[in-house]
């Protein structure tokens, strides 16, 4: 059986993670995703986290099984050709700062006007329009004006952004569904759309409820660390051996199936713990008891009994962890990147598995610059591809070797 987006193209002008995690999972599923690199260098990611042999796990891990041409965009006989590719296209996806594709004159009347089937993405710090349009925008810093680290962190210490890139990974994702949005509605009318993803806004969105009890409340919520503040008990609770579980324990039911489990019926009766609400607001309380009770187990044995009563926990894996866990190795969650020279890295898989698509356990990664002349002869004459392209790509080679004996 054929994966869901085969027979669909997209240009890919990302950089960095929103915008190539946004194509990546287009990929995983059928499209044929040609990433636009600017020559000589390509990516930065090309260059970051080297293991060996002139190619990154950090590339590999965001841009596998995409295909690579280079295009300076600057030069009007390649933007020229860009546009020509357009017409082949289902899809433009791009990650800079607002306002550099139009310099090169490259907007989404222009494009509709070549193409009217065409959807045009562009994911950003803070969308295209408005007055932080203009501001440079990282994850980090993304994460901070979204109010996400104003939440995280240990409760009473400073704000802290999340362990990994969420305000990128949330953008690819809403990238993603809207530009599967539009094509879908592409197929449907004959007519693509422009589509605007912020980051910020793609976090904010992540906040639900808790933006909404501040604007009825006007009380700013501070970080909590591992605590829940409408019940408990959420959080972390160390065992007897020094393993901590993190427990996540909050309506009523709940709460009965996990004092019994752990053998102390008297908390069923205490009026402190007897609601959500109570327990949130004894919280200290709470968590002194479990503490209690915890320390006499080992992590074993609470988990032994957190499956029998069907509660609600999970223990806190390192990487290490995360490499044996019995679930990822049954769903092939970690799978093959490898360059066409030989050299692979292990990388997450995609989260989504469906019918009729097996998962992909072995994907190729592409060299800069690699499928330049193939794709580029579609829309010119081949000759004239060559005359154009080879010493571009003689550039891009002595650029790469150059880069990578430095590192």
């Amino acid at each position: 059986m054929s994966k869901p987006l085969e027979g669909m193209r997209i240009l890919d002008f990302t950089q960095f993670m929103s915008g190539p995690m946004c194509t990546l999972l287009l990929s995983d599923f059928g499209a044929e995703v040609i990433k636009i690199e600017n020559p000589p260098l390509g990516d930065n990611t090309r260059y970051g986290k080297i293991i060996e042999d002139e190619v990154s796990s950090h590339y590999a891990a965001r841009n596998r099984g995409k295909k690579s041409i280079v295009l300076n965009m600057k030069d009007a006989q390649q933007r020229d050709l860009f546009l020509e590719l357009v017409k082949t296209a289902d899809a433009v996806i791009e990650n800079f700062k607002p306002g550099t594709m139009e310099k090169f004159g490259i907007t989404y009347e222009v494009l509709e006007k070549i193409n009217p089937r065409i959807v045009y993405t562009s994911i950003s710090g803070y969308g295209q329009e408005g007055p932080y349009a203009g501001h440079p925008a990282f994850d980090a810093t993304v994460q901070a004006e979204s109010g996400v680290m104003s939440i995280t962190g240990p409760q009473g210490g400073n704000p802290t952004k999340c362990g990994t890139s969420i305000a990128d990974y949330s953008g690819g994702l809403v990238g993603c569904i809207g530009t599967l949005m539009g094509m879908v509605d592409a197929q449907r009318t004959g007519h693509g759309r422009r589509v605007d993803v912020s980051m910020m806004e793609a976090l904010t969105f992540s906040l639900e409820n808790m933006i909404s009890m501040f604007m009825r409340t006007g009380v700013v919520p501070k970080p909590n660390g591992n605590r829940y503040p409408a019940s408990s008990p959420i959080g972390d609770f160390m065992c007897k051996d020094g393993i901590p579980i993190m427990l996540n324990i909050s309506t009523n039911p709940q709460w009965k199936a996990f004092a019994l489990a752990l053998d102390q019926p008297q908390w069923l009766e205490d009026p402190d713990f007897e609601s959500m609400l109570k327990r949130a607001e004894n919280y200290q309380k709470v968590e002194a008891e479990v503490n209690r009770v915890f320390s006499q187990l080992t992590s074993d044995e609470v988990e032994e009994r957190m499956l029998k009563s069907k509660s609600v926990y999970g223990r806190i894996n390192n990487f290490e962890g995360l490499k044996n866990h019995p679930q990822m190795q049954y769903r092939k969650s970690i799978i093959n990147a490898t360059y066409p020279n030989g050299v692979t890295f292990q990388v997450p898989s995609n989260p989504i598995i469906m019918s009729g698509v097996e998962r992909d356990t072995e994907v190729m990664t592409s060299p800069l610059g690699v499928d330049t002349i193939e794709i580029m002869s579609e829309v010119c004459d081949p000759a004239k591809v060559h005359e154009i392209f080879d010493p571009v790509l003689e550039q891009v080679a002595q650029a790469t070797k150059d880069m990578y004996s430095k590192s």
